[in-house]
């Protein structure tokens, strides 16, 4: 599990390995300036000439060091200082006197000439208010050059605790960051600021209690529930889907289908008589219980429930009468491992009893909205929810007593404390049908007996390596959500 960290996190490494470990902050200023310009070097094993924009703070600290190193190589650099001798850090300070005693040429003002590379040391990771003036003015000049940029630790312009972006920004090529990867590097829009992100460790420990986030990779696959030689469909856990409704059988069809292919040993689809055959048809594996009106409905899912494991409801369900009566009655009898995704989230949006009905339950259910859903669930646009997403995923799941799976480009997950953000997938998996697709993941893991928190990480993580499993084999823009449910098992045996 990576650690991903905010601005306050990682200064506090930072004091923490200077006050504690004494290290000299030079020493590791000039540790970070090595980093750069190593990966420069890769990159670009041609790089002159190069200018190098620094800023007052450390962040310009490093450029200033990145410049002497990269003169001690016989490349041609330059140095454009933006900032003001009066805001100048000690460190700072110190290495901008170690540049003109080495008589590296300092300008204040862009050049007008050509550069082949350009360093991006002027605003670091700090920033907290929108980026105006002549500082706006020079970003932009920044972006207008073909150079090749490096961002050093972030690209300048970019909220490192939000992913969010100034009204400019720097569009580096590469990033080279330390210790640990910012939130801002791995969120959109800021993600696509950055370029390629390397991250070097420079002598900065970063640990577990450190995190302001934490990144599910393949190492932590192993901890998927394991299959017993004398497995059975019973031990192997029996899904309960309520799912679909008149012309939206396809949602009951993939979410069943996926919680089949995550390994559940039964699949129950609770749905509407017109979706019958369509089911039996598509998926002869599934168990159809099919009802005709509300009261069926409810008669059928209380005998449904004394059968099931785990439950997920919402996919292609609607908001008809028949959908409240299924919703209420799940969440005042239905005591186990649920789910909770699309329309029974546009119902708990629309019943606030409902919603302190889910709050009290004493196993905390999962819920999936996308940013939409979640917008309607905190009464909120979508857009202050992509601004404030972390917070919105975070503080929802708590005061609900939750999981909540926060759905985007990079999906976030939280209990209420930890959380956790998703970077598999791709824009591929852009297609109706992708959340229920996932719904039946996170249904099949649970039936399994995987922890709640755990199987909407890991749920969320194998839905992307899927996706991006997809888009290798068919592109983005052919990508069907029933292209993930297929490549699932080349996921699951390749890891």
């Amino acid at each position: 599990m990576e650690y991903l960290v905010d601005a306050k996190k990682m200064k506090q490494c930072d004091q923490a390995a200077i006050e504690e470990l004494g290290i000299p902050s030079m020493v590791l200023m000039e540790r970070a300036a090595l980093a750069v310009t190593e990966e420069i070097l890769k990159a670009r094993p041609q790089p002159a000439p190069v200018l190098v924009v620094c800023g007052s703070g450390n962040n310009g600290g490093d450029g200033f060091a990145i410049a002497r190193l990269l003169a001690e190589q016989k490349i041609t650099v330059e140095v454009l200082f933006a900032g003001k001798d009066a805001s100048m850090t000690e460190e700072c300070r110190r290495q901008k006197t170690i540049c003109e005693n080495c008589n590296i040429k300092i300008v204040r003002n862009f050049p007008e000439k050509e550069y082949t590379t350009i360093v991006d040391a002027l605003l670091g990771i700090g920033l907290s208010r929108d980026v105006k003036g002549a500082y706006a003015e020079l970003i932009g000049k920044l972006n207008a050059s073909a150079a090749y940029k490096v961002a050093v630790d972030i690209p300048s312009g970019i909220r490192s605790d939000t992913g969010n972006v100034s009204s400019v920004a720097v569009r580096a090529d590469m990033t080279v960051t330390f210790a640990a990867r910012k939130l801002g590097q791995v969120l959109y829009p800021a993600a696509d600021f950055c370029g390629k992100v390397v991250c070097r460790s420079v002598g900065i420990p970063v640990r577990k209690e450190d995190a302001a986030a934490f990144l599910p990779g393949p190492e932590d696959l192993c901890r998927l529930p394991g299959r017993l030689p004398w497995s059975n469909k019973g031990t192997c856990g029996k899904v309960l889907l309520i799912a679909g409704a008149e012309g939206m059988s396809g949602a009951a069809c993939l979410c069943a289908e996926a919680a089949y292919r995550m390994g559940s040993g039964l699949v129950r689809v609770l749905t509407p008589e017109c979706n019958r055959v369509v089911l039996q048809t598509r998926l002869p594996e599934a168990i159809v219980t099919a009802y005709r009106s509300a009261e069926d409905a409810k008669e059928k899912l209380t005998c449904a429930m004394e059968w099931a494991d785990v439950i997920g409801i919402g996919p292609g369900l609607g908001v008809e009468e028949h959908a409240g009566v299924l919703l209420g009655t799940v969440l005042e009898a239905w005591f186990g491992p649920l789910v909770i995704d699309a329309d029974g989230l546009n119902l708990l949006a629309a019943h606030a009893e409902w919603q302190v009905l889910l709050a009290k339950r004493a196993m905390p259910a999962v819920v999936t909205p996308h940013i939409g859903e979640m917008a309607r669930l905190l009464q909120k646009t979508s857009q202050q929810v992509l601004n404030e997403r972390i917070d919105c995923c975070r503080n929802y799941a708590k005061s609900q007593h939750l999981i909540c799976v926060e759905k985007d480009a990079r999906t976030v997950i939280s209990d209420g404390e930890a959380i956790y953000i998703n970077t598999s997938g791709n824009d591929g998996m852009a297609t109706g049908g992708s959340g229920d697709v996932l719904t039946g993941m996170i249904c099949g893991l649970l039936a399994q007996g995987m922890e709640l928190l755990d199987a909407a990480v890991f749920g969320a993580y194998l839905h992307g390596l899927a996706g991006d499993e997809a888009r290798r084999k068919l592109g983005g823009y052919a990508m069907l959500a029933g292209d993930l449910i297929r490549q699932i098992g080349t996921v699951l045996r390749r890891f």
